[in-house]
């Protein structure tokens, strides 16, 4: 990612040249380098700096180092965004005194009459805080600069000659001189930067930075078989935004679209003010020609700039509808996508990825929505049976509560019933009469059911006896009639079987009631919510319970549901179901529901004859034509119990 473009305003370059030397050879093409160089950055389509913040020093302005160097110090002060210092003459490199740049009367023996490079590396890095510090050597062994302070040959250093933060890039390696070739125009290094910002590089980025405008000179330069260019760059130093790229790409169709809506869509601004360009260029904060370039499809305008012409248009009273703003987003992203520029494609592709991945967030909290909805039905159907349960089991607690309390009331009739029976015969045991007869008091039966419905009024009353009536007359005895003994023990046999046959009955009753939960215990686990599994089938499901205890059961219990959700709209659910006990295939069929929201009930209340140790449960979706294979499964009160037979016992 590229450092944003420089400001001019708070920006300041510095050229050093120097063409005429006392002892060494002259350069007559550094005057043209630096002239030249001057007029390409102070290019408002290029740079733009102001005349006063682009400073060149030739001819009479290089004799002295001590000037030079004032001039560079006062100019790393004022730098506050990008400082550009570039040099071209003759380099020197003394094997113990490191790399200086020669003036005119300097050369290898006249040091005194040189730039020490220690000295500049000084200035920008205690002198200057620009955020953007770049350095170009047009000179003999400029790589030299890449060595520490001692002068060692070839030992380069990771801090980048200990500039931080900057940009170095040298005509020549530390051991080679640089060409400055007859009859041209420019030096050899200096010629192909200017060739680049004046003409601009083929296919390049719209902002060139150092990186790329290095790459570009540094393969112009060997092809033509002249020194390599060498670079260091520290904190981003390679992404350092050096000017605006002239080259014009050729204009696509979709480029060509793209540029007609855009003029048509700023020309009413523009005509109403009587065509200000330079507003237009201010406000996007962006050199004329480039906006030009713009608006003929020599440059495709990348999307924070179609916004800024959105808010130029918007602040001349005429915004534009939502409706053009889009399709002119529409056109732009189709340009790009066209363009044969890589770094224009992938502006593109990265805000594609951008809008898929906002279009992914949207669905997911979509889905997240409905899920959680669904979730919410589920739990509250869940919630209906649980009190539909609770209200039955509720209800059935309760006629339990009254059989138990109706049993006991007349288990106590019998006691009593039993012992009026036994006292008659207790008493003849005991004594006979004065008169030698062996009679037994006469007393009319009472039946039990009579005095178990007197039993809630008061105390018992033997409803076949009549209060008032006189006692009947003794009758005579019978030598044929069986002893009192007899009728005792048959009294007895009665009174014992009619208090025997409640007391079995009762014990059937609570026999029933004894039941044995079913536990999960292989195959898909359902979620529990007290004594209802439910689960979510998709196709198929399959689950193992075991009896969770030891008492003897014969008989299966429950109620199986089939629920349909939203998610079948418009498709019935077809499942066949399948109930086996211990291994064994007990009970199948098939249940359908014909719309969400509805349900079907599979009763599994049934007997079973031997104890049952474990239960198989097995639903899937029949995979019949225009059915959902996706519906949720409920089964209430899953249980064994031991069915009671009257005639069990006998």
């Amino acid at each position: 990612m590229n450092t944003p473009f420089p400001d001019p305003a708070r920006s300041r370059a510095v050229l050093i040249g120097v063409a005429d030397y006392e002892k060494l050879p002259d350069l007559p093409a550094v005057t043209n380098n630096v002239s030249k160089l001057r007029e390409l950055l102070m290019d408002g389509d290029l740079w733009g700096l102001p005349e006063e913040h682009c400073i060149a020093l030739s001819g009479e302005d290089v004799a002295s180092a001590q000037e030079v160097m004032q001039t560079l110090h006062t100019a790393a002060e004022q730098a506050k965004d990008a400082l550009l210092v570039y040099f071209a003459g003759h380099g020197l490199s003394p094997l113990k005194f490191g790399l200086h740049l020669a003036l005119p009367g300097g050369d290898s023996e006249r040091l005194y009459n040189a730039l020490d490079f220690n000295h500049i590396r000084h200035t920008l890095m205690e002198v200057c805080t620009a955020r953007q510090r770049l350095v170009i050597l047009d000179c003999c062994y400029g790589g030299r600069a890449f060595a520490d302070h001692l002068g060692a040959p070839n030992e380069e250093l990771a801090d980048l000659a200990g500039i931080k933060g900057t940009y170095l890039l040298t005509a020549a390696s530390a051991t080679a001189r640089a060409l400055a070739p007859k009859g041209e125009e420019f030096t050899a290094f200096t010629g192909e930067i200017i060739k680049a910002l004046d003409q601009g590089i083929p296919d390049g980025p719209d902002l060139l930075d150092t990186d790329s405008f290095f790459r570009h000179v540094r393969r112009e330069l060997i092809a033509k078989g002249r020194p390599e260019p060498q670079q260091r760059a520290d904190h981003f130093g390679h992404r350092i935004v050096l000017a605006h790229n002239r080259w014009d790409q050729a204009v696509s169709p979709e480029a060509a679209a793209y540029a007609q809506a855009l003029g048509a869509a700023v020309r009413p601004a523009l005509d109403e003010r009587g065509g200000p360009h330079r507003d237009l260029s201010e406000a996007l904060a962006l050199p004329p020609a480039q906006v030009k370039r713009y608006l003929k499809g020599g440059r495709i305008a990348p999307k924070q700039v179609l916004d800024a012409l959105a808010d130029f248009i918007r602040s001349y009273g005429s915004p534009l509808p939502a409706e053009d703003l889009a399709r002119l987003h529409a056109l732009r992203r189709a340009a790009q996508r066209a363009s044969k520029d890589t770094d224009t494609q992938l502006l593109y592709w990265r805000e594609e990825a951008d809008r898929l991945k906002t279009e992914l967030d949207d669905l997911a909290q979509e889905l997240d929505g409905s899920a959680l909805r669904a979730e919410r039905d589920r739990l509250l159907r869940q919630l209906g049976h649980a009190r539909q349960y609770v209200r039955d089991t509720a209800g059935e607690l309760a006629d339990e509560r009254e059989n138990v309390r109706l049993l006991r009331r007349e288990v106590d009739v019998l006691r009593r019933q039993v012992r009026r029976l036994l006292a008659p015969e207790s008493t003849a045991e005991t004594g006979e009469s004065a008169a030698g007869d062996s009679t037994v008091s006469a007393k009319a039966p009472v039946r039990v059911a009579d005095e178990v419905r007197a039993e809630g009024d008061g105390p018992a009353v033997a409803l076949d006896t009549v209060p008032d009536a006189p006692p009947a007359p003794a009758a005579p005895h019978d030598a044929t009639a069986p002893p009192p003994s007899a009728r005792g023990a048959g009294c007895v046999l009665v009174a014992v079987l009619s208090a025997a046959v409640p007391l079995y009955l009762l014990i059937g009753v609570f026999v029933s009631l004894v039941t044995v939960d079913l536990k999960p215990s292989g195959g898909r686990q359902p979620t529990v919510a007290g004594d209802t599994y439910i689960w979510d089938v998709a196709g198929r499901v399959e689950s193992e319970f075991a009896a969770d205890g030891g008492a003897p059961t014969d008989r299966l219990q429950g109620s199986l549901r089939l629920e349909v959700g939203r998610e079948c709209e418009g498709n019935p659910v077809e499942a066949e179901w399948e109930i086996a006990i211990d291994g064994h295939r007990f009970k199948n069929g098939t249940a359908k529901v014909e719309k969400p929201g509805a349900g079907t009930e599979i009763a599994t209340d049934f007997p079973y004859g031997p104890t049952v140790h474990e239960v198989t449960l097995s639903v899937g979706s029949t995979g019949a034509a225009g059915t959902c294979d996706t519906f949720g499964l409920v089964w209430e009160g899953p249980g064994l119990s031991k069915s009671y037979d009257v005639f069990y016992a006998f």
